[in-house]
């Protein structure tokens, strides 16, 4: 299971934010296995003059030890910053490295796609459920199936493959970054199923505040009264 950070600002990225991810990753007060070790990565699109620039990295190292982090966090800032961060911690079996790590970066029809998940999902669910990749890639690929197969744009074709999954899955909640010419977006799915929780419940929930969505350790650490977010939701910040 991992942590997760998303943001649609001006001018720069909370610090504060940025440091309760970090504190989160390193003791995660919800979990029983504390911390968030296997790497991490960031997608973010950083508007400056009303021109993209597109910032993608991973790291295979935690978020806590990793001092490139404070390289990556000092370029978020311009007119419009909108992305994600994700830290991750693998379960027992799965694919590490940082081929692995989040998020995911796709390209269909005319959109680019980055995406990060947070939970598991059964196998079953999946047409190829021996693919050498994880859950998550494999959730993604659900999503541009439904883009390219059946037409639908990116929120709705994030909703149907929410519902389709669901039964799967322990938690769905994911992030989405989509660009398109120079059209941007962030969109939140948040869904968790209460009949396989393996942690207190707190941990499978997301918040919002003002134009920040975060996994709940991030809110205990960042200190504020965020927003729940519905259960089974898809939200654009």
């Amino acid at each position: 299971m991992c942590r997760l950070l998303g943001f649609s600002v001006k001018g720069e990225v909370d610090h504060k934010a940025l440091k309760s991810l970090i504190d989160a990753a390193r003791n995660d007060v919800f979990s029983r296995y504390l911390n968030h070790p296997h790497g991490w990565g960031i997608s973010a699109i950083i508007y400056r003059d009303n021109k993209p620039r597109v910032l993608h990295f991973k790291s295979p190292i935690p978020i806590y030890d990793d001092p490139t982090f404070y390289d990556i966090a000092s370029l978020l800032k311009g007119d419009r910053v909108i992305g994600m961060i994700h830290v991750r911690r693998a379960g027992k079996g799965f694919l590490l490295g940082v081929r692995h790590n989040h998020p995911y970066h796709v390209r269909t029809k005319n959109l680019d796609i980055y995406f990060a998940h947070n939970g598991s999902i059964s196998r079953k669910a999946f047409e190829d459920p021996n693919y050498p990749s994880t859950d998550s890639y494999l959730f993604l690929q659900e999503i541009i199936k439904n883009i390219d197969r059946n037409n639908l744009d990116v929120k709705r074709a994030y909703e149907e493959t929410i519902i389709k999954l669901s039964e799967f899955s322990v938690t769905l909640n994911s992030i989405l970054l989509s660009l398109s010419n120079e059209d941007v977006s962030l969109l939140v799915g948040h869904y968790y199923n209460k009949n396989k929780m393996r942690d207190v419940e707190d941990y499978y929930k997301m918040y919002r505040y003002e134009n920040y969505v975060f996994s709940s350790t991030v809110m205990y650490y960042y200190g504020v009264k965020g927003e729940e977010l519905r259960q089974g939701s898809v939200i654009e910040i």
